[in-house]
C-alpha cells in the first residue's frame, strides 16, 4: 500500500513537472514579439524570435504580435470642398516598432486595428479630401495621397506604429458628378474637333487663294514658253496661241 502512495505520488509529481516544464517554454515566430504580463501587468519584458522561459502554471501570459508588415483595407467617405461626396478604397502598409510593442499592449491592447488603424485613416482621408474639390481630387490625386500618408504617419507615430505606404485604389464620386464629368469631357472633345475643323478650313482656303494668286497668265505663258519645243502646234482648240501668234493656214 505504501508503495502504491509512494508510485502514485512520482506520477504526479511528474505530470506536474512536464506541465510546468511545457508551460514555461514559449515559442515566438519569425517577425514577432511576446508580450510578458504577471497578473495581468505588464512587466516590460518582451520576448524576441525563438524559444523563451517564463514563469509556470499562469504566472506569466505571453500576448503576441506580429511587427512585420501589416495591410490594412479601409473603405472611406467623405466630403470635398465644394461638397461633393467622395468615396476610396484605402490600402494602408504599416508595421508596429520593436521596442513599443508592451506600450500598445498596455494602452490599447491586441485590437489595436480597430481601436487606432481604422479611425486613423478614415478620420485623415476626411481631412485631406476636405481641402480639394471635386476637379482637384481627380487632378491632384497623388497630392492627396502624399496629404493623407503624412498624416498618417504623425498621428499613428507617438503609438508605436509606422507607415510605410498608402494607396488609394479606388475613387468614386456620386453618380450625378460622374455623369456631369463625362459630358464635360465629351463637350471639350467637340470643341477641340471644331476647333481643329475650322483651322484646317482656313488652311485650305489660304492655300487656295495662293495658288490663285500664283497661277496668272502671265505665269502660264512664261512656263509654255521655257517649255516650248520650237515647234508650232498643228491643232489649237480656238482662239490665239499661247505665245499670241496668230496662227495661219
Amino acid at each position: 500500500m505504501l508503495r502504491s502512495k509512494k508510485l502514485i505520488f512520482i506520477a504526479v509529481v511528474g505530470i506536474l513537472f512536464v506541465i510546468g516544464f511545457f508551460s514555461m517554454v514559449k515559442q515566438i515566430g519569425t517577425g514577432q514579439v511576446g508580450v510578458v504580463t504577471q497578473y495581468g501587468k505588464v512587466t516590460g519584458r518582451e520576448l524576441g524570435e525563438g524559444l523563451a522561459f517564463v514563469l509556470p502554471f499562469g504566472l506569466n501570459n505571453v500576448t503576441v504580435y506580429d511587427i512585420k508588415i501589416q495591410k490594412e483595407n479601409v473603405s472611406s467617405t467623405a466630403a470635398s470642398l465644394d461638397l461633393q461626396d467622395v468615396s476610396s478604397e484605402i490600402v494602408l502598409n504599416y508595421q508596429l516598432e520593436r521596442g513599443s510593442v508592451s506600450n500598445v499592449h498596455q494602452t490599447i491592447g491586441a485590437n489595436y486595428v480597430d481601436k487606432i488603424v481604422t479611425p486613423a485613416i478614415n478620420e485623415i482621408f476626411k481631412a485631406a479630401s476636405s481641402k480639394y474639390t471635386a476637379s482637384q481630387l481627380i487632378t491632384q490625386r497623388s497630392k492627396l495621397k502624399s496629404d493623407a500618408l503624412t498624416g498618417l504617419q504623425t498621428r499613428l507615430k507617438p503609438f508605436g506604429i509606422t507607415v510605410s505606404e498608402l494607396s488609394i485604389v479606388d475613387f468614386k464620386f456620386s453618380d450625378n458628378f460622374s455623369s456631369a464629368i463625362e459630358e464635360k469631357q465629351v463637350a471639350q472633345q467637340n470643341a477641340e474637333r471644331a476647333k481643329f475643323n475650322l483651322e484646317a478650313a482656313k488652311t485650305d482656303a489660304q492655300a487656295q487663294k495662293a495658288q490663285s494668286e500664283t497661277l496668272t497668265k502671265e505665269f502660264l505663258q512664261k512656263q509654255a514658253i521655257e517649255k516650248w519645243d520650237g515647234k508650232l502646234p498643228t491643232y489649237l482648240g480656238g482662239g490665239d496661241s499661247v505665245f499670241n501668234i496668230p496662227l495661219t493656214d
